[in-house]
């Protein structure tokens, strides 16, 4: 709402609680026209008034070219008061046509500085950004309390597909990459759990018993009961670790070697713990041979309980 002629009676007139106005004496400024009864010489003095409320301008769709060549339409609205009616009317004259054509520019000015990502996600940093710059100029023109929203930045459908499926593609690169962090995790503490079980036999039989607890609770599942003993037994003293180790060894036990030292004494060397052996004290006895029918001499390593086997030697005398 703009300047508005006031008429009156006899040179009286009355203004709304809303309304403020000024008065012109022979077209020159010569005061204030306050809300209520007031009186202006006729013919003489002219009242002119404009509301001293809030006053709201919706700012119609603007195509904006944003840093980086992306074109998106921005709408919005922009909110003031007449503080000083005497530039409001007299300095300007339309002030709502002319803030509307300012809060445009200074926002096809500000925008255009902006990359999307910062207008999608900083809309009230930019409206204060806005605000500040049209402060500056409306303030001459007896305006205050600009308030200015954005409130909507429509972008082509293309464009639009093309963000959804970047952003889309930076959150799966994301989630791959927390899964395997994950994996990696997870191993290193199984690996230590490993660890630590393998150095404890008592903590291997322990969670060997837990684990069957928590399957019996399974109605489908049987159970059949193994004694640890036997474990150690199958296992060379070394329990499920032993077992695990006695499964997966290979069929042939490895063959070790036999260094000749300068003394003419013939060593042979356990492939799996380095224990060595004066072949002339094992060659050719019982209690050495583990498996006479095999092929070569098969010796119970004393240091690690596995099997190794020695080349066919023949012990002359």
């Amino acid at each position: 709402m703009n300047a508005q002629p006031v008429y009156g009676l006899l040179g009286f007139f009355t203004l709304k609680q809303n309304e403020i106005g000024v008065k012109l004496t022979l077209g020159k400024f010569s005061g204030y026209a306050k809300p209520g009864l007031g009186f202006a010489f006729p013919l003489f003095q002219k009242v002119y008034k404009t509301v001293s409320s809030l006053q709201t301008i919706d700012l119609p769709d603007q195509q904006i070219v944003l840093s980086g060549n992306i074109s998106v339409t921005i709408s919005g609205n922009l909110n003031f008061r007449v503080v000083d009616p005497q530039r409001a009317l007299l300095k300007v004259s339309n002030y709502s046509h002319t803030m509307g054509q300012l809060a445009l520019t200074t926002i096809s000015d500000i925008l255009g500085t902006k990359t999307i990502e910062e207008v999608r996600t900083s809309k009230n940093q930019i409206a204060d950004e806005i605000e500040a710059e049209i402060e500056e100029k409306a303030g001459d023109w007896g305006l205050a309390d600009i308030d200015i929203r954005l409130t909507d930045a429509q972008m082509d459908e293309s464009l639009l597909r093309a963000m959804m499926r970047e952003t889309e593609a930076e959150k799966e690169a994301s989630a791959i990459r927390i899964k395997a962090e994950a994996d990696r995790h997870v191993a290193t503490l199984f690996s230590d759990a490993a660890r630590t079980l393998a150095a404890s036999p008592g903590a291997m039989t322990l969670r060997v018993m837990q684990t069957l607890s928590d399957v019996s609770n399974d109605k489908s599942t049987v159970i059949m009961p193994i004694p640890i003993d036997l474990l150690n037994a199958l296992g060379g003293g070394k329990g499920l670790a032993g077992l695990t180790d006695a499964i997966v060894a290979p069929p042939t036990p490895e063959e070790s070697k036999l260094v000749l030292r300068p003394g003419g004494e013939l060593i042979a060397t356990c492939p799996y713990c380095d224990m060595q052996y004066n072949v002339g004290e094992i060659v050719g006895k019982a209690e050495y041979d583990d498996d006479p029918n095999a092929p070569g001499q098969q010796v119970n390593c004393e240091s690690c309980g596995r099997l190794f086997t020695l080349p066919n030697i023949v012990k002359e005398g």
